[in-house]
């Protein structure tokens, strides 16, 4: 046999040799993975269980605490997470390390001191009521995972850039038990692409980590919901003119959140202090309602399970969005990605009010659904992620046309009046996802 007959035959072997090496790694990944999630989850519940003695969830600890004390909390909080992250991680110095967008999109490692301390933070922040998302920190220790493993491993570079993605999207499919959305968004925001080749490992370490998670904590969908379905006509056309709602108010959204950002740290006062005003005025929002407190999941499963009135949804919107905004210009380690569905949850309530008074028959649940989808979508500029987000989080597959329809309207409203999304600070310039046309999807 001739030398090129033997290269020829070995390279699928050699192909086939490196697909299993990528899938094995994805599978110790997704396991790794999905026990920081659930560490970092016991830990908040401690935390709470220590501060208030219940685990009954932040916004009914915030009930039962007296008004006075609702308002001091959130701002303790902030106090201590501002001298963690200024004092001991040196961030009011920018010595912050990288998040774990930043180190796939640079291939390098995700730093473990930073991450931890950053996490430690991050539990302060919302243990106290912090209106932001606790699973920030659960990917972000999940890409650690990854990134420990390809050091322990000694892996190439782009070995180490694979892992930590696995790890991300075993974080994200481990925190909201969403395996394909976990995948897809690592593929569809931070990576900017999709192949076979890479797609897959993401999906089975994210697949691995939603197993494992539901396995050792029997959960099932966060927001499971009967939503029906939205197919006539004139249900169409209104979920089309939910989605440019969405689409009209992402935006704001995005550049509140820029703005606030920019202008407290401009501000000369010391980080420590920053959040402690900024808990300060959450807790003072939270006396008019304590729904502001925490990420929102109790608040969402109540617009999806419980008839509201629309005052009360629209005056909680806008607290909300005071309050993360606040949270996270101020420097809060935390994710904004569970708020988003908060605000996409009371937008799409607001709009099924509104359509009850044209189609009285109509859905509530599924409006409400609709909404956190094409929120999603305008704010992430990512609607594939956010139509199967939506869908795997409340089981609401029927609902999936409707869905798509919004999404498409959200991010295509969006990224006309904002061509970056909520992500675009963690993503490099020439990054594929950045001046993307407007036909990707």
């Amino acid at each position: 046999m001739t030398s090129d007959k033997v290269a020829k035959t070995r390279a699928p072997y050699g192909r086939n040799v490196q697909l299993l090496r990528m899938m094995g790694l994805a599978v110790i990944v997704g396991i790794l993975g999905a026990l920081a999630v659930l560490g970092f989850h016991q830990f908040l519940l401690a935390l709470e269980a220590r501060f208030y003695g219940s685990n009954q969830g932040l916004v009914a600890d915030a009930m039962r605490l007296p008004p006075e004390i609702r308002a001091i909390v959130p701002a303790l909080g902030g106090l201590a997470a501002g001298l963690l992250l200024q004092y001991f991680l040196g961030r009011g110095k920018n010595e912050t390390g990288a998040d774990y967008m930043e180190a796939i999109s640079a291939g390098s490692e995700v730093p473990l001191r930073s991450s931890l301390l950053k996490s430690l933070a991050s539990a302060a922040t919302v243990v106290s009521g912090g209106s932001i998302g606790r699973e920030g920190s659960m990917v972000q220790l999940a890409a650690l995972t990854g990134s420990l493993l390809g050091k322990v491993l000694r892996l190439s570079p782009d070995e180490r850039r694979f892992v930590v993605a696995c790890g991300a999207a075993a974080g994200l499919a481990g925190a909201y038990n969403t395996p394909i959305a976990g995948a897809l968004f690592v593929a569809e925001i931070v990576l900017g692409g999709f192949s076979v080749g890479s797609f897959g490992p993401l999906l089975l370490a994210a697949a691995v980590a939603d197993s494992v998670v539901r396995h050792v904590s029997s959960v099932g969908p966060i927001f499971a919901a009967s939503p029906g379905t939205l197919q006539s006509l004139p249900e169409l056309l209104l979920v089309v003119l939910t989605g440019i709602a969405a689409g009209l108010l992402g935006p704001l959204f995005i550049g509140a959140l820029n703005r606030t950002r920019r202008r407290l740290a401009a501000l000369s006062f010391p980080l420590w202090l920053k959040m402690t005003l900024a808990g300060l005025a959450v807790g003072g929002l939270s006396v008019i309602r304590p729904e502001v407190w925490g990420n929102g999941y109790s608040v969402v499963n109540s617009l999806l399970h419980q008839p509201w009135l629309w005052q009360s949804v629209l005056l909680i919107l806008v607290l909300k969005i005071i309050a993360t905004v606040l949270t996270s210009g101020s420097g809060a380690v935390g994710g904004v990605f569970t708020p988003t569905l908060f605000v996409g949850a009371a937008l799409g309530t607001l709009a099924g009010n509104v359509v009850q008074l044209m189609l009285p028959g109509v859905s509530m649940t599924a409006f409400t659904l609709v909404g956190m989808s094409a929120f999603l979508a305008a704010v992430t500029h990512a609607p594939l992620t956010a139509v199967v987000m939506v869908s795997e989080m409340s089981s609401g597959y029927g609902l999936v046309p409707a869905l798509v329809l919004a999404s498409l309207a959200g991010y295509y409203v969006s990224s006309v009046l904002h061509p970056g999304s909520i992500y675009a600070s963690s993503i490099p310039q020439n990054h594929p996802t950045q001046n993307m046309p407007s036909t990707h999807l």
